[in-house]
C-alpha cells in the first residue's frame, strides 16, 4: 500500500472522530454545529489533497463541494436515521451520520486526488 495512501487513511479517520466528538459537543451544548463541522471539513479536504500536491484551487473547489455534499448527506442522513424509529439510533443520528459522511467525502477526495496526479 502506497504510504501517501496509509497517511490519507490517517487523516480522514482523525478528522471523522473530529467530526463525532463536535457534533456531539455541539448538540450536548445546544449549539449550532453547521459552521465548526464545516471548517472540520474544509481543514481534511485541504490537507488530503496537500498530501497529493495539488493546486490551492483543486482543494478550494473540492472544500466546497463537499462542504454542500456534507450538509445535504447529513440533512438525509439524519432525517433517515431519526425516521426509523430505533431509539439508540435516534439518539445518535447525528454522530452517526456526521461519521459516515465525513469519511465518504474524505475517500472521495483521495480518490479524486489521486487520479488528478
Amino acid at each position: 500500500m502506497d504510504a501517501r495512501l496509509i497517511r490519507c487513511s490517517w487523516v480522514i479517520h482523525l478528522f471523522a472522530v473530529a467530526h463525532i466528538i463536535s457534533s456531539w459537543a455541539m448538540a450536548h451544548l445546544g449549539l449550532n454545529d453547521e459552521i465548526l463541522l464545516s471548517l472540520l471539513t474544509i481543514s481534511m479536504i485541504v490537507v488530503v489533497t496537500q498530501l497529493y500536491r495539488l493546486p490551492l484551487e483543486v482543494s478550494a473547489a473540492l472544500a466546497a463541494l463537499c462542504c454542500f455534499a456534507g450538509f445535504y448527506l447529513g440533512t438525509l442522513g439524519d432525517n433517515w436515521l431519526t425516521g426509523s424509529g430505533v431509539k439508540w439510533l435516534t439518539e445518535y443520528s447525528n454522530e452517526i451520520t456526521t461519521f459516515f459522511v465525513t469519511e465518504i467525502m474524505g475517500w472521495a477526495t483521495t480518490l479524486i486526488a489521486a487520479r488528478r496526479k
